[in-house]
């Protein structure tokens, strides 16, 4: 099995397991959610109270997608999460000494009922799409279960259509329609369409491209529709779906003791195309897609409920013979904690902000891992103990959307021992200023969908901007507070990453002054191995010298030339860059003037 690489795109599942059967002569456990109903902006927590259990007996909880709405857990509706928690024993959340917050604990201290309250952040999708959803319990005593919705929020803009299949004539019932901010690059909203394929969806102002999913269906991305979205503005777009007639199957274990790990969203992609599945309670997930090279990764958001760590390599798989079986993926489990409080300057608490732990290279070996904070602004995040990766810990993502008008403070990365915990407090000052400007190549060329942001030190603490990513035309915009910032873009092995687009930035760092209130920056990149003369200086009356930067292992050839007017070039020296420079000296060059060029070959 082959590795590849980051950064896919969440939606719909297939497959699902009905569990039955009951204890005789027990009481029957009972299970209520508060609130039940939420729109898909909700900015709380959910509060589920189980009764009627063991002392210190452990269940498990599951929430199911209820597609016809009907309030019961039908064959092929799927599993979209799934955790454990036990009555008065909150062990299994502890690493070290410290609470790992994420994990779902007994906070009644009342033996034989547990409650617990579960995050509902915006950037999860799945726990904000629009539709009808069925918690369920199962104990030793039997099991219980509770209806759940998610409403659209009352705003003005909205968009709606059909999902068909592949002939674009029939329609497919309780198919999913997601809306992908073209801005953020993130999923902004999604809805479950109704037994016609009809969907709605309101949204807030901005650019979208939408995109539907079903089981046993993949998606070409290509047609995604492109939707710009004004105050007050619907927009209407039929989707089609396409039948998959490949299947991979496999399972997702803990790499610790084997176990398979239910209710866990599985991304595959192939180019353009894309197709998404859940585990079933057992952990195995089966998708059917077309003939072709696949790569699959669990999503990471929903692994922090169960403190698993994710790989940022991602799984690639040959189908293009057709089905592929035992494609199994190994997650390990967090055994090391960033923990700590996210809080404005005057000491007021961010709920629900997600935050990132990762090894931060995008390549092989490195790992990735999410938390969130609570309702007191407390957060943590699981992380691997293993003396070897060097982990970061950050709440700088785009897609918390209530730092948006502020600027975070960071760390510098660390190693962790098993059990080792480490406490990292973040304040967020409020943005005053803005940076923005526009992205192209040497050629003229917008250069869309790459990441940036911009770090500064402010009173003897490192902040950093909330990340950004040019648009459609190449623009960006990045909020910062007063100070000098230096402006970078993403690398690595991730999908808006500069050099994964093919670019390399030759003139970083790029830095910027605060105030002015407002600063333009406009930035020219290049095509990975293209060279660039720097360092000039003459050494002697006969020699002068500079160094040629580039693209490690590719061939360059240094052309002198002393008339511009005429096309006299003269190779001066080939070499194959072995490091980030090569010195280049012409031991020809007197008081006349001579004019030099770097080619690639």
């Amino acid at each position: 099995m082959k590795i590849s690489s980051r950064k896919l795109f969440p939606l719909w599942a297939v497959s699902a397991a009905l569990l039955s059967g009951s204890s005789v002569g027990l009481a029957q456990p009972t299970l209520t959610v508060s609130p039940s109903i939420i729109s898909n902006t909700y900015p709380g927590f959910i509060t589920l109270t189980i009764t009627g259990v063991a002392s210190g007996e452990t269940v498990t909880v599951q929430k199911w997608l209820d597609g016809n709405g009907n309030g019961l857990i039908d064959p092929g509706e799927p599993m979209i999460d799934a955790f454990k928690i036990t009555d008065n024993n909150n062990s299994n959340a502890i690493i070290g000494t410290i609470t790992n917050i994420n994990v779902p604990f007994d906070s009644n201290a009342a033996t034989g009922a547990i409650m617990t309250t579960l995050n509902c952040p915006s950037a999860l999708l799945l726990d904000n799409m629009v539709g009808h959803y069925v918690y369920q319990v199962i104990s030793a005593e039997g099991q219980a279960t509770a209806t759940f919705a998610v409403t659209n929020a009352n705003l003005a803009q909205s968009v709606s259509g059909i999902i068909y299949s592949n002939d674009g004539v029939t329609p497919l019932p309780y198919a999913v329609m997601v809306a992908q901010d073209q801005k953020a690059n993130n999923p902004a909203g999604a809805v479950v369409a109704d037994s016609a394929g009809h969907y709605f969806l309101t949204l807030n102002p901005s650019s979208y491209f939408l995109i539907a999913g079903m089981p046993n269906y993949y998606y070409n991305q290509n047609l995604a529709p492109s939707v710009i979205l004004t105050n007050g503005m619907s927009a209407t777009n039929n989707l089609t779906l396409t039948n998959g007639t490949a299947t991979i199957s496999g399972n997702v274990f803990d790499s610790g003791n084997s176990n398979g790990i239910g209710g866990l969203l599985v991304q595959l992609k192939a180019g353009n195309l894309f197709a998404i599945t859940f585990t079933d309670t057992n952990g195995n997930y089966n998708a059917a897609v077309t003939s072709n090279f696949w790569t699959l990764q669990p999503s990471k958001q929903r692994l922090a409920r169960r403190a698993y760590v994710l790989p940022e390599a991602t799984f690639q798989v040959d189908a293009s013979s057709g089905t592929v079986t035992n494609a199994n993926i190994a997650l390990p489990k967090g055994t090391a904690l960033f923990y700590g409080r996210i809080t404005d300057t005057n000491g007021a608490p961010f709920v629900n902000v997600e935050f990132d732990g990762s090894t931060g290279n995008g390549i092989t070996n490195s790992y990735d891992a999410k938390g969130y904070s609570d309702q007191n602004g407390n957060y943590a995040v699981a992380i691997l103990g293993d003396v070897t990766n060097y982990w970061s810990d950050n709440a700088n993502s785009a897609k918390n959307t209530a730092l948006g008008n502020y600027i975070v403070n960071f760390y510098n990365t660390m190693t962790f021992s098993p059990g080792q915990t480490m406490q990292e407090n973040f304040t967020a000052l409020p943005v005053t200023a803005a940076i923005s400007g526009h992205v192209q190549d040497n050629s003229g060329t917008n250069v869309v969908g790459v990441g940036l942001n911009a770090n500064a030190t402010i009173n003897g603490d490192n902040y950093e901007s909330l990340d950004g990513t040019t648009d459609n035309s190449g623009n960006y915009t990045l909020a910062v507070a007063s100070g000098t910032w230096s402006v970078q873009f993403f690398s690595g092995n991730f999908s808006d990453s500069l050099d994964n687009h093919g670019y390399v930035d030759l003139n970083m760092p790029h830095y910027v002054s605060i105030p002015p209130t407002n600063a333009v920056l406009n930035m020219v990149v290049y095509p990975i191995g293209t060279p660039l003369i720097v360092g000039p200086g003459r050494f002697s009356p006969t020699q002068f010298g500079f160094s040629v930067e580039g693209a490690v292992g590719v061939n360059y050839t240094v052309q002198v030339s002393t008339n511009l007017t005429i096309t006299n070039w003269a190779n001066l020296t080939s070499f194959q860059l072995t490091s980030n420079f090569f010195p280049v000296v012409d031991t020809q060059a007197t008081n006349s003037a001579r004019f030099y060029r770097v080619q690639k070959n």
